[in-house]
């Protein structure tokens, strides 16, 4: 704790001494090399050229756009609900919120990320920070991914707008339908969208039907905002979004039904005349509830009901003050409070039934704060410091988790109470007109997750084990470096990235000889257990280059990545390099564009995580578009084949090695007024 300390207060001393009066630069490199924000298309397409390489259409799922990313990695355990990785981080060493709220999904087999319950329809943009300069969303080691939601638009000279889309997907027979709509009068606008989306199993690159990977879900959402004046506003946001009968191949369960309700008010206030001059304060609330069946599932030797719930409520204040010298304060203070349970009962044949809390009821309370002060010491550099410290409280509330934990020689009477520290800093220097380099390094810490500390025997299909949780667990702390070098002109940009992580007390499953398994066919019991270390490092790169008076735009992005423990042993569930590439020819309406997608051989693998070797593989897809006017309104038609050449692959991070869909021919008309 002194030495964390003493290294803020050095940190500080530095920053304070060093400082000089500058001026302000104006220069948009720094906000791509800050943060990787995708915008997102709706009514109106982003003037972003990059964004269609991102997002391939209307009816792109939020998974489909996060799979392009550089630093994103997707596990994938079915055809949706995949779950986020960023740089090798994922589940509880992230923060995964949609417009700065926390949510908490309600499945202890992660089926249900955050980023299932929201779509590209009621997207503006998907934020993308990485280690810590993620820590404005809460403690964190790995990042965050904040799914911002888009907002009604106030504008009086274009009173009702919006598009239809419908579009069909052979390789599982799905249908996707969306709609976007908004409503504006002077001082009021109303904005509704909705996505419906339903595949039966799909055709792997062998010709073969994947079973238990059919899908259905439904999401609408309805934003409403009221401007008060020129400088404020208040916005209410509601979510609602459903799925049914949803198929996960790599596991032995499906999912039953997958619920969300997601409601926010905010108030924002931007007057560069005051002295707190950008406002932004939110109150929210969120359930989720999700089932896991195993009904349709044949000669299951022993059938099983696994329901869960999550529940959360929030608010946070966060404002920016009026430039004081070389200083520019940013600060925000929030809490959050989250209750999840869950619990499973199993009906064995001639006997009576038996039940199980898998998540015992528990509740965390979190309450943080985050200063964050950028510098500028010259019209050629800038520094900046983000600091957070989050108290979190965690119990078990429910008398017969209590005991459950009893058993395994835990006392989890009382409150679990910890503080996290987090810090981090970076410079800026702007090299020349079109060349920037960034550096940044910081310590964070998070706490363990509700699996992590109270799950009580949940099964890993991966490496066919029960898990048991911990509550005695350290937290994960890390040292995360990172450097970034970016040239960007009128028509080409490049970015260039590398980063390393040391992280002290990472949390794995050891095997527990003395306990026996709950699941039958388990090999056998873990508990999750801190291990002296791990690192992880690895380089990205993005490229783009626009050329024939933008008409032809080349895009390329390629990320690579390696972890390894203590012993020099791989972490599991590292992805291997790819390479993506992309090539459009845009003329006026007409779209063309070719895109090759490489992953090479995994060998660096987990054996005891349940790993394979996974072989590379080369994949091609084709898009094409058109565009019509009729009186006023546009009729956009969009065509393609992902792919091409039907190959039968599975990327790493694919739970079981189930291959991925074969040749999908899809098409797809948007309709805008």
């Amino acid at each position: 704790m002194y030495n964390f300390f003493q290294f803020v207060a050095t940190i500080i001393l530095v920053v304070s001494t060093s400082a000089a009066i500058a001026q302000h630069q104006q220069d948009s490199v720094i906000k791509e090399l800050s943060l990787k924000e995708v915008q997102i298309h709706t009514i109106r397409k982003s003037k972003q050229p990059g964004t269609t390489f991102y997002q391939s259409s209307l009816l792109a799922s939020t998974e489909d756009i996060l799979a392009r990313v550089e630093g994103v990695n997707l596990i994938r355990r079915g055809p949706i609900g995949m779950e986020p990785v960023l740089r090798g981080f994922s589940a509880g060493q992230i923060n995964v919120v949609i417009d700065g709220m926390r949510i908490f999904g309600a499945c202890t087999d992660k089926m249900d990320p955050a980023t299932i319950y929201t779509e590209p329809v009621n997207l503006k943009s998907i934020d993308i920070k990485y280690g810590g300069d993620g820590i404005g969303t809460g403690a964190t080691i790995g990042g965050t991914l904040n799914l911002k939601l888009a907002d009604a638009l106030i504008d009086s000279n274009s009173r009702f707008t919006g598009s239809l889309a419908s579009g069909y997907y052979s390789a599982a027979t799905a249908v996707q339908n969306a709609v976007v709509m908004n409503y504006s009068e002077k001082k009021w606008a109303i904005r509704f969208s909705g996505v419906y989306r339903k595949g039966g199993d799909y055709t792997d690159g062998e010709n073969k039907k994947v079973d238990f990977s059919q899908y259905g879900k439904m999401n609408t959402s309805v934003s409403g905002k009221y401007q008060f004046n020129k400088n404020s506003t208040i916005k209410a946001d509601f979510i609602l979004d459903d799925g049914w009968n949803i198929g996960f191949p790599a596991l032995a369960m499906d999912v039953g039904y997958a619920k969300a309700r997601i409601a926010s008010v905010t108030y924002e206030r931007n007057n560069s005349a005051q002295f707190m001059q950008e406002i932004e304060a939110k109150i929210y609330a969120n359930a989720v509830r999700h089932a896991m069946d195993d009904t349709k599932r044949p000669a299951t030797a022993m059938h099983m009901d696994m329901p869960g719930q999550s529940h959360t409520f929030g608010a946070f204040l966060q404002f920016r003050l009026r430039k004081m010298g070389i200083h520019n304060f940013k600060v925000k203070t929030d809490f959050y409070y989250n209750s999840v349970y869950a619990d499973m009962t199993m009906y064995p044949k001639d006997a009576a039934p038996m039940f199980m809390l898998t998540w015992p009821k528990n509740h965390q309370k979190v309450a943080g704060l985050f200063v964050e002060d950028e510098m500028y010491l010259s019209s050629m550099s800038r520094l900046g410091l983000k600091l957070r410290i989050e108290a979190v409280n965690a119990k078990v509330t429910d008398e017969m988790g209590q005991d459950q934990f009893s058993v395994l020689g835990y006392d989890v009477h009382r409150p679990v109470k910890q503080i996290l520290k987090n810090v981090n800093i970076s410079y800026t220097r702007f090299l020349s007109s079109v060349l920037t380099a960034y550096l940044s390094a910081g310590f964070n810490e998070r706490s363990p997750t509700t699996s992590e500390r109270f799950g009580f025997y949940l099964f890993n299909q991966m490496d066919n084990h029960d898990y048991v949780g911990n509550p005695l667990l350290k937290n994960e702390q890390a040292w995360n470096g990172e450097f970034n070098l970016l040239f960007a002109k009128k028509d080409f940009s490049w970015k260039l990235s590398a980063f390393s992580s040391w992280v002290a007390h990472y949390i794995m499953g050891k095997t527990q000889q003395s306990l026996s398994v709950m699941t039958i066919g388990a090999t056998g019991v873990r508990s999750y257990e801190n291990i002296p270390s791990a690192r992880l490092f690895g380089a990205e790169s993005s490229f783009s280059y626009q050329l024939l008076n933008r008409h032809l735009t080349f895009n390329n992005t390629w990320k690579w990545l390696r972890g390894e423990d203590n012993e020099k042993t791989p972490l599991p569930l590292m992805s291997p390099l790819k390479i993506m590439t992309s090539v459009r020819f845009q003329h006026r309406t007409l779209s063309f564009q070719v895109e090759n997608e490489i992953c090479s051989k995994q060998n660096q693998i987990n054996i005891d995580f349940g790993e394979s070797v996974s072989p590379g593989y080369t994949l091609f897809h084709i898009r094409s578009g058109y565009g019509f006017v009729i009186k006023k309104h546009k009729l956009d038609f969009s065509a393609g084949i992902e792919n091409l050449l039907n190959k039968a692959y599975a990327d790493h991070l694919d739970w079981g090695a189930i291959l991925r869909p074969g040749r999908n021919i899809y098409g797809l008309l948007t309709f805008k007024f």
